[in-house]
């Protein structure tokens, strides 16, 4: 029967060449993965029980003074029952996301997709942008779908792929606005700044557009 293991601390990254040719040393050069597979909202939960692809049992128990969150590769703990050492390595499963896609030349539908993805306090992911449109992912709810499927502007696709933790926009409410007004031309930000003045003068919301 497989081992239950207890890990307390992050040991390192598998997907690191550097930790890799470390861990071998340790273990004196062979080891083999046992992975644990986690959706991406898991990543972010300290304290849990998982099961790995092999059967055994972990129970995780991360300081969550930390603020970290568990990325792919990490490696969670060493079983040494066996004959050769294993490493407990977390793998992070694909998600059905939408695909947020925006002109960089209209400032207000990108502001109003954010506005909407914030008010339903979904996580959101910078995509691949290029000088032309904005990209930004955003796992699938469908309440959230059925709202920015009505913003003017807004281009909406689900695909399925990794959530990379790094490229997610920061829960900090400042370090977000840097990231959000680096997608805004400069010349549109005066513009918007404008236009959602005469909006609020008029009582209509910022993000209603006038025909």
């Amino acid at each position: 029967m497989p081992e239950r293991l207890v890990s307390t601390t992050c040991l390192g990254n598998l997907n690191d060449p550097s930790y890799e040719l470390l861990l071998r040393r340790e273990l004196g050069g062979v080891f083999e993965v046992d992975e644990l597979l986690l959706d991406w909202d898991q990543a972010d939960v300290c304290a849990f029980a998982g099961v790995t692809e092999l059967g055994r049992t972990i129970d995780v128990r991360l300081d969550a003074t930390d603020g970290g969150r568990l990325a792919d590769g990490d490696v969670l703990a060493i079983g040494r029952s066996g004959v050769v050492p294993v490493a407990v390595v977390v793998r992070l499963r694909s998600a059905e996301v939408y695909l947020v896609e925006v002109d960089r030349m209209d400032p207000i539908a990108l502001a109003h997709a954010c506005w909407e993805i914030g008010n339903m306090h979904a996580p959101l992911f910078r995509g691949d942008s290029d000088e032309h449109t904005v990209r930004m992912y955003t796992p699938v709810q469908p309440v959230l779908g059925r709202m920015l499927r009505g913003v003017e502007g807004v281009r909406l696709s689900v695909v399925t792929r990794e959530l990379d933790a790094s490229r997610r926009f920061a829960s900090s409410a400042a370090e977000a606005r840097c990231r959000i007004r680096r997608l805004i031309p400069d010349n549109f930000r005066s513009s918007l700044r404008t236009r959602s003045l005469r909006a609020r003068q008029s009582g209509n919301l910022p993000f209603n557009r006038r025909t």
